[in-house]
């Protein structure tokens, strides 16, 4: 007898991704069977100081940087987003090509190559902690290590790196800020309260805890975790995102092995059909 692929069989699971970025993975809710609930919980624009970036470009083409990190297609985009301002993205390339580069899971790999980069490394698990895993066979002691990233990153990474005796610097190029439409707060509030989510996938530590203070106004955070763990499939994508919630005292119901959202969504219909 053939076994049933587990479906997301009409459940209502909400997106925590930022608006422009959420479409896709609705689409992979909908050929699950589910239905995507979108309440973007983090805000993204780019940053108008360019100095750190100028001075990134600077160390990259004078060949004085040994690793850099993309974590994200964020990351990407808005460090191109920037040197095409700066009409500098020549010499970043440039730049880039002189050393090791590293991409944390394959649509941020794929979103450099289609600037023309080569991608050195992708690690087996797409996180920090993979990341940290792939440097543990590396002489990365006094290496110099640039992250171009929000500058809303939680320092996890970077901490651990430096633990490893690395020159570590992040390089932010764009914000991560809280959504302002209340409207769309005060429904996300009603039909949490009312039990007509049934699921809510969290894709970093920070859309995590922007979720619950953005919902601080509707009611206290004790309240507001109550209702969550009482009445929601938690998801988190990664070890570091699950630690964000569980500190904040969210049960966490479902961690894929594979931190991507597609294998997410899997887990989470695995996890539904064995109940």
């Amino acid at each position: 007898m053939v076994q049933k692929t587990p479906s997301l069989k009409g459940k209502i699971v909400a997106l925590t991704r930022p608006v422009g970025q959420a479409e896709e993975a609705g689409k992979l809710i909908e050929e699950k069977g589910g239905i995507p609930y979108y309440i973007p919980a983090i805000e993204i624009k780019g940053l108008s100081n360019f100095n750190p970036i100028k001075k990134f470009i600077t160390e990259l083409c004078e060949g004085h940087v040994d690793y850099v990190i993309l974590m994200s297609t964020n990351g990407v985009r808005y460090l191109f987003e920037a040197t095409d301002e700066l009409k500098q993205t020549t010499q970043l390339q440039k730049g880039l090509a002189k050393t090791f580069m590293i991409a944390v899971g394959p649509r941020t790999a794929e979103a450099l190559k289609e600037k023309s980069i080569r991608v050195d490394l992708v690690p087996t698990k797409y996180s920090s902690e993979g990341l940290i895993e792939s440097f543990r066979d590396k002489p990365i002691k006094g290496k110099k290590i640039r992250i171009p990233r929000t500058s809303n990153a939680t320092p996890t990474l970077t901490d651990k790196l430096r633990e490893m005796g690395a020159d570590v610097e992040e390089i932010y190029v764009y914000e991560s800020g809280l959504p302002v439409d209340e409207k769309l707060k005060t429904k996300f509030y009603e039909d949490l309260s009312n039990g007509k989510i049934d699921a809510i996938v969290f894709g970093s530590g920070l859309s995590a805890k922007n979720i619950f203070k953005m919902l601080s106004e509707k009611a206290p955070m004790e309240t507001l975790k109550k209702i969550v763990n009482a009445k929601v499939t938690t998801v988190a994508i990664g070890p570091t995102t699950a630690e964000a919630l569980q500190e904040m005292n969210v049960k966490v119901d479902v961690v894929p092995k594979d931190y991507l959202f597609e294998e997410a969504l899997s887990a989470l219909a695995r996890y539904w059909n064995a109940k």
